[in-house]
């Protein structure tokens, strides 16, 4: 989906001007020239950090390419940002930059030559931010020789508080203006994005016909470069690393893009799934052994990813595992209580195929591909019903029916697709992720959608009937003209980020920068208290000030939220998809905002997808697991804690999943959920954590067991350890579980 497919430039060196093929002089990095002419510094300070693209000398411009969409354009024509992309490793101080322009105009020597630093737009490799540049400044012509570098040097540093990407940019308005020199070296495929650093953008060509279909790009044409421009960056680091939160627990595991954690083997800690399909056992002390063939989970088909629920009520979780495949069936593997799993899929009742879409016509393409799915009692009636979501034929862009299968009991399940208040409409759907959203006893359901469609919330009516009601409460997405919802949801977490006592919602959205104006950017969507949402983030009219504290990315995928450093504030790590894109990390300030520190997470995994939270090595603060990393919290902030299992086995179902926990401190109420499943298919702990900071003692706890009514724990309990509650009323203590 990027852009870079839809501009073709093309060297065509026979018609190029005679008079550019001038070769660069790199021996120099200061500009020295003793007269100031313009707004910008002849130089910066010594000792100044370089980063610079290429040694390659210059003998290329924008002169020497074509746009060619339906005919041949000259660039050179055409009003024109020549820019080039830095990434900072770290914080720093950027002093200035230098440039090596050629096809310089006879003009008078006073005219002034304009350049600028400029914002990322998107975390694209290619789009800057054009409304605020952080710096701009000028030199005059008669300081500057084709060539050579000249110097823009800053009178104050600007400085960078978290590592990422900035733009050295000189607009060209056409054969008037000087062109940027561009190095011979072809870097070669720019969809890998740390081969290309150069971009152009056109920002009058709005509205282009691109191989007949006409297109809109909000900030102008913009297209990666696979050369590079002769443009340097001069800078000052001003932070190491030091010791980061997380560090690197991964040891054999083979991480994927799906994960979800579940104690498998009833001994206390979380065991992890990945897809693949492979199960690590975990000792409790976060180190894991691959036993996927021992549990028996070796050759299935269903391999995209799994959600632990323990369907039968036995004590002992039980595994979905589903396929996005169009050939590929799901398979429901239940749990012999002895760490190993039989295949009962054919007894339960539950299939995908399908003939309503043979993906392309194909015969043999008769599955629904699922990328999600999500345990849930419906009903109420203790025991776990299923959710799927079903995505796409990627060949002709056709969608499938999100399907429903409810638990009779007996090990089987009847397909409430179409019944019971559910659609049949074809969607596009990335991920479902169930809550309690109103704190009434039931659970609802939340499903995300891609390719433009609104997102659903399937509310319980608490009767066996759900109501479709995204729109209504403020959920479906940000919707503009006419009846489009222009955002792509990929994965989406609940949690209290406000401390409010109710669950708000992160909606991670894919937004391109050529849709800005109207494009359903990430949301932050807080609870207003009556059941419906407000987004905190607004119209994201600043990218570099959005309310919310997130900085914009274009691919932002799958969010978690847990309260990392135990401050009592849910903090939120978010992984982005597409090649170069980082993981970002925010800390939580309480009221429904966040900070970026993602230079000191430690989190490293870029082109994310998904992720899922655990306290695996049980000590008190929650770890992660990405595609690349499994990653251990080493916090040392030293704030309390408390981590809480429910378990249901009268009326609700054994695993309490859906179920609301409320930790009760004076006159403050903290709200966590037991997760049937979240995000792109993934699914953290079912063991609830709640950071109390300065907090000693918790004075009750209290369980909406879905099925089963509230029960409330006459406290108090000590921080720092974990407290088992079971729905018949009695509590236990303890890292590992009570004996059956």
């Amino acid at each position: 989906m990027r852009s870079l497919a839809l501009l073709a430039l093309v060297a065509c060196k026979d018609d190029a001007p005679t008079d550019d093929s001038t070769t660069a002089d790199d021996s120099g990095v200061v500009d020295t020239q003793p007269q100031r002419c313009g707004t910008a510094l002849p130089e910066v300070p010594e000792g100044a950090v370089v980063l610079s693209h290429t040694s390659t000398p210059g003998s290329l411009t924008v002169s020497d390419f074509t746009w060619e969409p339906d005919g041949q354009n000259h660039v050179r024509d055409l009003r024109l940002n020549q820019s080039a992309r830095f990434t900072l490793e770290r914080p720093a101080r950027v002093l200035g930059f230098a440039v090596q322009f050629a096809l310089l105009p006879e003009d008078a020597e006073e005219r002034e030559i304009a350049a600028s630093l400029n914002a990322d737009f998107g975390y694209n490799g290619f789009d800057f931010w054009p409304e605020a540049p952080l710096w701009q400044g000028t030199r005059c012509l008669g300081e500057i020789t084709e060539g050579e570098w000249v110097t823009y040097g800053f009178e104050e540093p600007v400085e960078i508080t978290h590592p990422g990407l900035v733009y050295v940019t000189h607009q060209r308005d056409g054969m008037a203006d000087p062109a940027v020199l561009i190095a011979t070296d072809d870097n070669g495929d720019c969809g890998t994005f740390d081969n290309c650093h150069a971009s152009l953008n056109l920002p009058d060509v709005r509205t282009p016909i691109l191989s007949g279909t006409q297109y809109y790009f909000w900030n102008g044409l913009s297209s990666s470069l696979q050369y590079d421009f002769k443009m340097e960056l001069y800078v000052e680091y001003t932070d190491e690393a030091g010791d980061t939160l997380f560090h690197d627990a991964t040891g054999g595991v083979s991480p994927s893009n799906r994960m979800s954690w579940g104690d498998y083997d009833h001994d206390g800690d979380d065991d992890l799934l990945v897809a693949g399909l492979r199960l690590y056992e975990n000792d409790g002390a976060g180190n894991f052994t691959d036993v996927t063939a021992a549990a028996g989970l070796s050759g299935l088909s269903a391999t995209s990813g799994g959600v632990w629920g323990d369907y039968d009520n036995d004590g002992c979780l039980d595994l979905f595992a589903f396929a996005e495949s169009y050939t590929a069936s799901d398979a429901l593997l239940k749990s012999n209580c002895d760490g190993t799993f039989s295949d009962v899929t054919d007894v339960s009742g539950i299939a995908d195929v399908q003939d309503y879409n043979l993906c392309n016509g194909d015969t043999t393409r008769d599955r629904t591909p699922t990328p999600a799915a999500a345990w849930w009692d419906i009903d109420n009636d203790g025991l776990l019903d299923l959710a799927l979501a079903n995505f796409i034929c990627w060949d002709n862009y056709t969608y499938y029916k999100d399907t429903f299968f409810h638990n009779e009991g007996d090990g089987s399940f009847t397909e409430w697709t179409g019944t019971h208040g559910f659609s049949i409409a074809r969607q596009a759907s990335r991920g479902v992720a169930p809550i309690d959203h109103d704190q009434d006893g039931d659970v609802d359901l939340f499903i995300n959608n891609y390719v433009l469609q609104r997102n659903l919330f399937y509310e319980n009516n608490g009767d066996g009937t759900v109501s479709e009601r995204a729109a209504q409460i403020g959920i479906g997405g940000h919707q503009d003209l006419g009846s489009g919802y222009y955002g792509h949801t990929i994965g989406a977490a609940w949690g209290d980020v406000n401390n409010d006592g109710q669950f708000d919602l992160i909606s991670a959205n894919l937004a391109h920068p050529r849709f800005w104006d109207f494009s359903n950017k990430s949301q932050v969507l807080l609870s207003d208290g009556d059941g419906t949402y407000t987004d905190l983030g607004g119209d994201w009219s600043d990218p570099l000030h959005n309310p919310t504290g997130l900085r914009y990315q274009e691919t932002y995928s799958v969010p978690v939220l847990a309260d990392f450093n135990n401050d009592g504030n849910l903090d939120l790590a978010i992984s982005a998809v597409y090649d170069g894109r980082p993981t970002d990390f925010y800390w939580g300030v309480g009221d429904g905002t966040f900070t970026l520190d993602a230079w000191r997470s430690g989190i490293t995994t870029r082109n994310g997808w998904g992720m899922a939270v655990a306290d695996f090595d049980q000590d008190g603060d929650p770890d992660l697991a990405t595609r690349d990393e499994v990653l251990r919290n080493d916090q040392t902030e030293g704030g309390h804690w408390l981590q809480v299992r429910a378990i249901g086995g009268v009326h609700s179902n054994w695993g309490g999943y859906g179920a609301t926990v409320r930790a009760r401190v004076g006159d403050t109420t903290v709200v966590r959920h037991v997760q049937g499943g979240s995000g792109q298919g993934n699914q953290d702990s079912a063991t609830v954590h709640f950071g109390l900071g300065d907090v000693t003692t918790v004075d009750a706890l209290e369980v909406d067991y879905p099925g089963g009514g509230t029960v409330t724990f006459d406290g108090p309990f000590d921080a720092d350890q974990k407290v088992w509650v079971f729905e018949a009323g009695d509590t236990h203590l303890g890292w590992a579980p009570p004996e059956r």
